[in-house]
């Protein structure tokens, strides 16, 4: 029974462990056939997309998966990635031009930028995760992602963490960018956000059993 059990959990580890570098391996290839630029936004959301479906262990054919959303959330996603971009270009000139001013006023407003920048990141994954969750409309998608930032702490340091993680591993393991940095982020992503709606469920569950009791 021990000899099968692990037999299994490598078994597990090697299966996901070709679907993260497959799944990483069509992000690139489906960002390139648009450009980068028109396709950036469809390949990831068709990259979270396809690892939800294997999070909740479904088990569908990877490329078509994968092919399916990228096609579906094509305009969709673009919508979502142009708002994104300018939001966060904005914040990039707000940085810029208070670096370039030396006082204490221009110094305080520029580490603010710089943590409401820091913010905005965690907004940015919590909306890609909530995009392929939940069909809703884009401003609840945001809205809901600024609640969860700003309610739970946790999955956000999972967030930092995880991302910091894999910068480290990309900078010091040759080879593993390429076949893992993009989908391994996407797991993150995906994994910290539902950890905060479970979270978020109980505290609801709390809520409606306090009601229920007055």
């Amino acid at each position: 029974m021990q000899l099968g059990s692990f037999s299994n959990a490598v078994y597990t580890f090697c299966d996901w462990v070709a679907r993260l570098a497959y799944i990483n391996l069509l992000w690139i290839l489906f960002t390139l056939s648009g450009f980068v630029l028109f396709g950036f936004f469809p390949a990831t959301v068709a990259m979270l997309a396809t690892l939800r479906q294997f999070i909740r262990k479904n088990h569908p054919p990877v490329f078509q998966t994968f092919w399916h959303y990228y096609k579906k959330e094509f305009f969709n996603s673009n919508k979502l990635g142009l708002l994104i971009v300018i939001i966060g270009f904005i914040l990039y000139l707000n940085i810029n031009f208070l670096q370039s001013t030396p006082n204490e006023i221009s110094s305080f407003l520029f580490y603010s930028s710089i943590i409401m920048s820091c913010i905005y990141f965690l907004i940015i994954c919590y909306t890609l995760a909530s995009y392929v969750e939940f069909d809703q409309p884009l401003g609840t998608h945001i809205k809901n992602a600024l609640l969860i930032t700003i309610s739970n702490p946790l999955p956000s340091l999972y967030i930092i963490f995880g991302f910091a993680a894999v910068y480290f591993a990309v900078t010091y393991l040759s080879g593993v960018g390429f076949f893992f940095s993009i989908s391994i982020l996407g797991l993150v992503i995906l994994s910290s956000a539902n950890l905060a709606y479970r979270k978020i469920a109980k505290k609801q569950g709390q809520f409606s059993n306090q009601v229920e009791g007055t």
